[in-house]
Formats: C-alpha cells, structure tokens, sequence
C-alpha cells in the first residue's frame, strides 16, 4: 500500500501539482492555480476540485491505515460554493468514521482568503493484503 510520504511523488499528484504541507499540526493538500486546471470560463475546472477533495480525504484515510492494508474510493459527494480563478487552493481532509470495511472522509477547500470553495464526503473500501 502507498503510504503517504510516496503519495505525492505519483503521476497523477505531479500533474495536479499537489503536494503535503503540515500546517498547525495539520496535513493538507496545496496546489497552485494555473491555466491547465482551468476550465472554458477561466475557473478552476470542478474536476480538478474533485480530485483535490479526493486525494485529501486519502492522505487522512491513510494516516489511520497499517502499512500493508490499502483503501479505495467508492463514492464521493462534492459541493462546489464558489468560482476560483488564482491563488492556491488548501484542502484538508479528516475521517469522519472508520469501520472494519468502509471508512468515511469529509473535506474542505480553501481559497488564499480563507472562502470556502468546495466541500466533500467521500467512502473508501479498506482492502487487506492477501494472505
């Protein structure tokens, strides 16, 4: 299982331009808005918002994992509250509940003001190594 020191070092998270900060105690997630993550009308395209949601519920999804068990999404609910265009944007994801089998996350993205700019729940499946 990926651990969270490796997740930033994938593709996907080097094409987002994502990385781990701690901030206050705290995990997050920052990326910086640029051209390519912007959609027709010049915001931030909802996709991206959504992986960032995603990937920071998987960063705190992680923390409360052993090293050999995994987890994946299953679902996830996104509400987008307002248009981002500049600046960088600061996700932090939290466990809500975790079971044997599922573990839910909630979420939050920020703008440099501190506005809300989107919010998530999201469920994993919590796979165990084969034995």
């Amino acid at each position: 299982m990926v651990r969270i020191s490796e997740l930033e070092s994938g593709y996907y998270w080097k094409h987002m331009g994502m990385s781990i900060i701690e901030h206050e105690g705290k995990t997050q997630i920052i990326m910086e808005i640029n051209d390519n993550l912007k959609q027709f009308f010049g915001n931030v395209h909802g996709g991206v918002l959504a992986g960032l949601l995603d990937s920071s519920i998987a960063v705190a999804v992680n923390q409360q994992l052993d090293p050999e068990v995994g987890a994946s999404t299953v679902e996830m609910n996104i509400n987008y509250l307002r248009p981002v265009n500049v600046g960088t944007l600061r996700a932090e994801g939290k466990v809500i509940r975790k079971g044997r089998n599922l573990i839910v996350g909630q979420s939050e993205i920020k703008d440099d003001a501190g506005n809300l700019v989107a919010i998530g729940t999201a469920t994993f499946m919590v796979t165990q190594p084969k034995r």
